[in-house]
């Protein structure tokens, strides 16, 4: 879109105000993402260790089972942990806390229980996409089964979701330390 002189001294610096303040929720939410994500991981290492008789670091290794199938739950398997965390952390931690800044920008939401609500739904939402719709696919196309599910019991996978969308609300302090950065 060509502008007019006129323009550019009015409208075209709104405009990059605007997607600079995108950037900034996008950003903001991705690092609030990485920062819920280890969280996440954090409370999962707990819940097999403490419920379920594994060790803290084999939900990591189930994760990194996308990669090396059942090869990667036998015992420790330092590939299969590194693989684990770098595709959780990469992979649906990155993304759905884009999301979560994407949405906080639309819906213009900062702080307060809009903010909280939006959060646990994000975490659940990757639940129920990445989990129970994404996961089954790839892991029986890849593996012939479901290792996940099998793995990871139903309610400790939704309550680690949970958790993740919990560890969303660090965004508001990610986004002002950003934006205090960047001013």
């Amino acid at each position: 879109m060509a502008y007019s002189q006129a323009q550019i001294l009015t409208e075209a610096p709104r405009e990059i105000q605007a997607r600079s303040t995108l950037r900034q929720h996008i950003t903001a939410g991705i690092v609030a993402g990485q920062i819920a994500g280890l969280i996440m991981a954090a409370i999962m290492m707990l819940v097999f260790t403490i419920f379920l008789g594994k060790g803290p670091l084999y939900p990591v290794q189930v994760i990194g089972s996308f990669v090396f199938g059942d090869e990667a739950l036998g015992g420790f398997h330092l590939p299969a942990l590194l693989t684990g965390l770098v595709l959780h952390q990469l992979g649906p931690s990155l993304f759905w806390g884009a999301v979560f800044g994407l949405l906080t920008y639309y819906l213009k939401v900062q702080s307060g229980p809009t903010l909280t609500i939006l959060a646990v739904i994000s975490g659940l939402l990757s639940q129920a996409i990445d989990v129970n719709i994404l996961l089954p696919f790839a892991m029986t196309a890849l593996h012939g089964h479901n290792i996940w599910a099998e793995q990871v019991p139903a309610f400790w996978s939704w309550a680690a979701h949970f958790v993740f969308g919990l560890g969303l609300l660090v965004y508001p302090r990610v986004f002002n330390r950003l934006a205090g950065r960047s001013s």
